[in-house]
């Protein structure tokens, strides 16, 4: 199944910091991710090409993670 024009964002908390994760797609079955926490960039790795929304979403929220264990929490 092919997927033009896909975008979803998904919006939470991680140990008290706000995240923003946006997933989109602009060619056919490739996909790439933001994130933000606190409206910060989220530093990325680079992981080559993603051909599925759900490793897109996976890679998001651990970059989130990684990027929040590095913060002091705020609960």
């Amino acid at each position: 199944m092919t997927t033009r024009g896909f975008h979803r964002t998904l919006r939470g908390f991680h140990d008290g910091y706000h995240f923003v994760l946006t997933i989109t797609s602009s060619v056919d079955d490739v996909f790439s991710y933001t994130a933000e926490v606190d409206g910060i960039a989220v530093e990325l790795r680079s992981e080559g090409v993603i051909r599925s929304k759900g490793d897109a979403m996976q890679l998001g929220m651990a970059a989130v993670e990684r990027h929040v264990a590095g913060l002091t929490p705020k609960r």
